[in-house]
């Protein structure tokens, strides 16, 4: 099995930083780019080569540009090559329907993943095409998982979910900075401040995660009524934490659907 990425950007490197580390073989992993593909194949010792042998070489490709380069590209390496390949687009809100009207024989396969691919812990959603096998959806699920865990959603949620799992990291390594730069400001070293932030925010996660809680039932635990932390989180409430974070995501949404409309 043969692995091709149109693109080399860094959603590419991080998602084939994760295939490497799940144990994929670099030689069975191919990357195209004009610009940035000789440097990606340099670091990582994987095969840089051109569009046309990428499309003969590989049984699943990763379309992985801008997605307003999306029919340039096809208009430049051909259609027609794509004809029965196994495509896997990352193209942020490029749907499976106008990825279909480009390549109108390929099987297409939409879906959103996040740089947290590089160290196989990326929430990746996922929508199918038609004309999609068994095998087809086997392969692809396995490729997917080996960078990380996946999510089948209808369409019309991806644009919501791109905000929260595609920018989210932006987001929360700021909550990240804010929790350090607070440490820092009661004379906290600064490594040792992040430190502390960073096993907080680990820390929180897995007990979610592990006791099936929800966020409500540990803050509830946590914060104790008359205690040092509920002060804290009425602090955060009476400034519209929650609120803020959802503008944050109305944001991006709309960003969205301001640029691809």
């Amino acid at each position: 099995m043969k692995y091709g990425f149109l693109g080399a950007g860094n959603l590419s490197s991080a998602i084939i930083m994760g295939l490497l580390k799940a144990g994929f073989r670099s030689e069975d992993i191919f990357v195209s780019s004009p610009h940035s593909a000789a440097l990606l194949s340099k670091r990582l010792a994987i095969n840089n080569v051109d569009e046309d042998r990428l499309l003969a070489d590989c049984d699943l490709i990763v379309l992985a540009f801008l997605p307003e380069q999306l029919g340039s590209i096809v208009q430049q390496v051909g259609s027609e090559k794509f004809a029965n390949k196994l495509i896997v687009s990352v193209l942020g809100s490029t749907s499976l329907k106008e990825l279909t009207e480009f390549l109108p024989t390929a099987k297409i396969v939409r879906v959103l993943p996040n740089v947290n691919a590089e160290f196989n812990n990326s929430l990746t959603s996922v929508a199918f095409g038609q004309n999609l096998s068994n095998e087809d959806l086997k392969l692809t699920k396995n490729f997917l998982q080996a960078f990380g865990t996946i999510i089948e959603l209808a369409e019309r949620d991806f644009p919501a979910f791109s905000a929260i799992a595609g920018s989210g990291p932006a987001f929360v390594a700021l909550f990240i900075k804010a929790l350090q730069e607070a440490g820092i400001k009661q004379g906290i070293d600064s490594k040792e401040s992040l430190q502390i932030a960073l096993h907080t925010i680990k820390g929180s996660t897995e007990n979610i995660l592990q006791s099936g809680k929800t966020a409500d039932q540990l803050v509830k635990k946590v914060a104790s009524p008359g205690g040092s932390t509920a002060d804290g989180v009425e602090s955060l409430e009476e400034n519209h934490f929650i609120e803020t974070v959802n503008n944050a995501i109305l944001a991006t949404i709309n960003h969205g659907r301001k640029k691809f409309r």
